[in-house]
């Protein structure tokens, strides 16, 4: 699992970004973490293996990106390589990209002719390696790339072309189908982060210096916004300063329930709570998965999500942090896990 934050305002973006990531950090990623900021013509990103304290101590100046407007992810273990961590640069560092996320019931999307198209155009992709990974598509040729760093790629070679970056990112998901939220930057829209969403969360918020994206409203309410909304499923967006836009796209349609089971998945999260037992969110979210009917798309983590913020607000749950595993020797990737408060 992967959280994401966003802003565009009038403040300077790194810090936010970095509490953002902080508030975000246990419930789901927590191992690697980057952060890209918008500024002076360029995009500015720092990113590594480790958690947020292993970013700051790794790399202090993370704080002083430059720039009010930017793009942060983090995500549990995967392959050992800072290269991994998201966000993801296309080739000439034009436009810069991160997804949560995976390909789900299209697993069978083809990247092969991104990839083919970019080996001929002579780009050579960072995230490359020999050898199949796990959940990510392998290439004709027996090599694995990170799917979102040839999704960057692609919106790179669309904005050449003309189109605005959520036009593009809308026409790319299209194509290559996956259950993702994402966000994006280019430098020749330097006052805005656009961003799609299919099925998995995304949150916006607003306060007077601008406009807020988070995976999880846990990250907005640790910034004192109370004005919390869930973007649109199926839908593109551009948010600047001071104002959002949001496109609508039907690629998806066909595979949404008209209604989600919300009282069905809170019954189900309510039963596990009641055994006594912790969970991590990632228990919750497969459990509340099986709710929606095969072959739909579920807006289970948003649900979880939701379902746990009200919960912890209402002092029936409390969570705590453990360690788990990390991808590099030595490093660990922190887990909050939830349990219904005792007595």
């Amino acid at each position: 699992m992967c959280n994401m934050a966003a802003y565009a305002g009038t403040r300077s973006a790194a810090p936010i970004l970095f509490r953002m990531l902080q508030s975000q950090e246990a419930l789901g990623g927590g191992h690697y973490n980057g952060i890209a900021t918008i500024h002076d013509g360029r995009i500015h990103m720092i990113k590594c293996i480790g958690s947020t304290e292993e970013l700051l101590r790794r790399y202090p100046e993370v704080l002083e990106l430059p720039g009010t407007v930017g793009i942060a992810h983090s995500r549990t273990p995967g392959i050992d390589s800072d290269e991994w961590a998201q966000p993801f640069f296309a080739h000439d560092e034009k436009v810069i990209y991160c997804a949560n996320g995976a390909a789900g019931m299209f697993k069978d999307t083809d990247y092969n002719p991104i990839y083919e198209q970019d080996k001929k155009d002579g780009i050579r992709y960072r995230t490359l390696i020999d050898k199949p990974a796990a959940s990510y598509p392998v290439m004709n040729d027996g090599c694995c790339v990170h799917s979102s760093e040839a999704v960057a790629n692609l919106l790179r070679r669309m904005k050449s072309s003309g189109k605005l970056l959520r036009k593009a990112m809308s026409e790319a998901t299209s194509t290559l189908k996956s259950e993702i939220a994402a966000l994006a930057l280019a430098v020749d829209e330097p006052e805005s982060v656009s961003a799609v969403r299919i099925n998995q969360p995304l949150m916006w918020g607003k306060d007077d210096s601008g406009f807020y994206l988070a995976t999880s409203a846990f990250a907005l309410e640790n910034e004192n916004i109370n004005w919390i909304n869930p973007a649109p499923a199926c839908s593109a967006m551009t948010m600047w300063k001071d104002r959002i836009e949001f496109d609508s796209f039907d690629q998806y349609m066909s595979y949404f329930v008209p209604c989600d089971p919300l009282t069905a998945v809170h019954g189900v999260l309510d039963s596990m709570l009641n055994t006594g037992a912790d969970f991590c969110v990632q228990d919750f979210c497969e459990a509340a998965a099986k709710c929606w009917p095969e072959g739909k798309l579920a807006a289970a983590n948003m649900t979880v999500y939701e379902y746990l913020r009200e919960k912890v607000r209402s002092n029936v749950i409390e969570s705590f942090v453990v360690e788990t595993p990390g991808s590099g020797a030595g490093l660990t990737a922190p887990q909050r896990r939830f349990r219904r408060i005792r007595g």
